[in-house]
């Protein structure tokens, strides 16, 4: 091997382990990268709404159980994820709801939803109990504040929609309806073991309503004198 050979050797050898110390690096770097700022995990969706109003999909996901007590059921409420608000230069997003409930009788393992489909906007629920000062009694009934229909135009039915208030028994079945589109919804208390108190508004005019607990009847209603001051 002449001179000339022996320093072109060398020159690659250099070249070669500059280019081995320099891949090194880099991946050490790039791993370390990662560890520091790993890349987040978007979990995948339970349901996925295309049909809801504003056409575009909404991805929805099962929130915390919660048990009925008095029963052998429990519930899921079925949460969407908050979306990117166009009309919004700032980018931000949407409030979540929840759209739907999930029952689960663990006696025999049946399983059925609130309402078809996941359109609407379940707001508040109130559980209605056979003491209505006993928190940790059996639970007779649920009223739930819910809004059905986009009225205020924005292609999304939110809590910011008029609401419809449903009465179902524990079992979260055949809900119905018992009072309808309102603009606010101003109380919801149960006051006796029989009678739950509603007071409701719809423009300028006011609302107090009993129903029944045990199969949300309504028991009586009458308008409530309030006037805006002028």
């Amino acid at each position: 091997m002449n001179k000339f050979d022996r320093i072109l050797w060398r020159i690659n050898g250099t070249l070669f382990l500059a280019i081995l110390v320099f891949g090194i690096f880099s991946l050490v770097r790039g791993l370390s990268e990662s560890f520091r700022h790993p890349t987040p995990q978007v979990p995948e969706a339970a349901i996925v709404n295309n049909a809801s109003v504003s056409r575009e999909k909404e991805f929805l996901h099962f929130g915390l159980l919660s048990r009925i007590a008095g029963t052998s059921m429990v519930r899921f409420p079925l949460n969407s994820e908050g979306s990117p608000n166009k009309s919004s230069f700032g980018g931000s997003y949407s409030e979540s709801c929840t759209r739907n409930l999930f029952f689960i009788d663990y006696s025999d393992l049946s399983s059925w939803w609130l309402f078809d489909g996941f359109q609407q906007a379940i707001l508040k629920e109130h559980d209605l109990r056979a003491e209505p000062d006993g928190k940790d009694k059996r639970v007779i009934g649920t009223i739930f504040e819910v809004a059905t229909v986009d009225t205020n135009g924005d292609q999304r039915v939110t809590g910011n929609d008029r609401i419809s208030v449903f009465f179902t028994g524990a079992d979260g079945k055949k809900p119905i309806e018992i009072v309808s589109s309102s603009d606010r919804i101003l109380s919801i208390d149960q006051v006796t073991d029989n009678g739950v108190l509603i007071t409701f508004q719809r423009g300028t005019a006011a609302t107090a309503a009993l129903f029944s607990a045990q199969s949300g009847a309504k028991i009586k209603e009458a308008p409530l004198p309030i006037k805006e001051n002028k």
